[in-house]
């Protein structure tokens, strides 16, 4: 996942460019600075760069999501693992966050249940 830095140009960030997110928690990213340093800041300063292929309001397939979260550690919720359960219906991304350094998707109607996005796509294309 990539940021873009939106406060004013500083040391070690430049105003307006992006940045690949490397860990974080709820409210800051870690990223490498414009010096190479491993930094933690506050999401406040930066926004998103939209994901050339999946973003927020996309609708996703029941049955892909279903085979993608039984076909390995691809869905999260406290910690990556496979899903037992599946998906009655389509769902939305409401979401997009690093959680545990993996970039995930929230789906609408669960309880904070968050899917691996990387290779998701791929995934999907191919599960027909």
């Amino acid at each position: 996942m990539k940021v873009k830095y939106i406060s004013e140009t500083a040391d070690d960030l430049t105003k307006g460019k992006k940045y690949k997110v490397i860990g974080g928690s709820e409210n800051r990213y870690m990223i490498k600075d414009d010096n190479g340093n491993e930094v933690i800041r506050f999401k406040t300063r930066f926004e998103l760069v939209p994901s050339k292929k999946l973003k927020v309001g996309d609708v996703l397939l029941a049955n892909d999501l279903t085979d993608w979260c039984k076909s390995g550690e691809n869905r999260y919720s406290d910690k990556w693992n496979v899903s037992k359960g599946g998906f009655a219906d389509d769902r939305t991304i409401e979401a997009i966050e690093v959680k545990d350094g993996h970039k995930a998707f929230l789906v609408s109607g669960t309880s904070d249940v968050w899917i691996r996005a990387k290779g998701f796509r791929k995934f999907a294309e191919n599960n027909k």
